[in-house]
């Protein structure tokens, strides 16, 4: 079960995704998100040396070097099977820095102070590390669903993927450079990106170009049948 194809059973899916980026968008810009603060109290209380490498361990696989790799080589394994999903990869990896300076400029928040454990330059909301990572990790189960008929891998691969980015999101909380409406808000951001990549497959597979490994099966046993 892609993102498309819950969006396809949930036609409220990307209003309410884009709802709650703007709120939160609008909340961080009025600094009356009230959660935030607790949880980075929370957050510094519970460091410790090995939690705090464990974070930054984390926090690098949503740099800019390691999420271009990623987006680079998910492009590249969607290109036999569906190039516009592959183009969409590398529109949205290329586009991304532009969004989220645009987003940080335009809601212009501060970031936390004190008690970073990295440096963080610029203003706070979206937070730009799982916005890159889910804008990059996050197409694995897409690519994913084009070669594999097995359900199970296809789950595997999208709770990795999408875990990764949570633990990514969290960890930039942990180290005290960004709040937590910040990093959802990037997530936010990138989900959108990756339905509406979802949605080109769909398209494309409607007009005889894209179509994933099960429903390759699907019409050849279709046409068996006949």
């Amino acid at each position: 079960m892609t993102l498309g194809r819950v969006h396809a059973r949930l036609g409220w899916l990307v209003p309410a995704i884009g709802l709650l980026f703007v709120l939160l968008a609008v909340g961080a810009a009025f600094d009356s998100l009230p959660w935030d603060r607790p949880i980075t109290d929370a957050a510094i209380d519970a460091r410790s040396p090995s939690r705090d490498d464990f974070a930054l361990a984390v926090s690098r696989m949503g740099s800019t070097p390691v999420v271009l790799s990623v987006a680079a080589l998910v492009s590249a394994a969607a290109w036999p099977r569906c190039r516009r999903l592959a183009i969409a990869i590398v529109v949205l990896a290329l586009a991304r820095p532009l969004v989220e300076f645009g987003f940080k400029e335009l809601v212009g928040r501060d970031r936390p102070v004190g008690d970073r454990l990295v440096n963080g330059r610029g203003p706070s909301f979206p937070s730009g590390h799982p916005f890159a990572a889910a804008a990059s990790w996050g197409f694995v189960p897409l690519v994913a669903a084009l070669y594999t008929r097995r359900r199970a891998l296809w789950w595997a691969a999208a709770i990795g993927a999408w875990g990764l980015v949570v633990l990514i999101a969290a960890s930039r909380v942990w180290l005290g450079v960004h709040w937590a409406s910040d990093v959802v808000g990037g997530v936010l951001l990138a989900l959108l990106g990756v339905v509406g990549a979802e949605r080109l497959i769909v398209a494309a597979h409607h007009g005889g170009g894209c179509e994933s490994a099960r429903d390759a099966d699907r019409r050849a046993v279709a046409a068996a049948e006949r």
